[in-house]
């Protein structure tokens, strides 16, 4: 399984839909992650409707530090 890490400012809105995604469709091939430099404080509602709306899971989408993966 490979590991990938996507990584942007915010982490609140593209690298939390290209992780979710990934996961989704790299189906056990790919764990996929994401996190910022200075993570907002929640999750773009934009991301979490076009998750909803494309069917792709996502337990509890959060932003997240790098530091986290440091």
């Amino acid at each position: 399984m490979f590991k990938v890490l996507f990584l942007c400012t915010g982490n609140s809105k593209r690298s939390v839909i290209a992780e979710a995604f990934l996961n989704h469709w790299g189906k056990g091939r790919f764990k996929a992650y994401s996190a910022g430099s200075h993570p907002k404080d929640a999750v773009h509602p934009d991301a979490l409707a076009l998750l909803e709306n494309s069917k792709i899971p996502m337990a509890a989408p959060r932003t997240k530090s790098w530091d986290e993966f440091a």
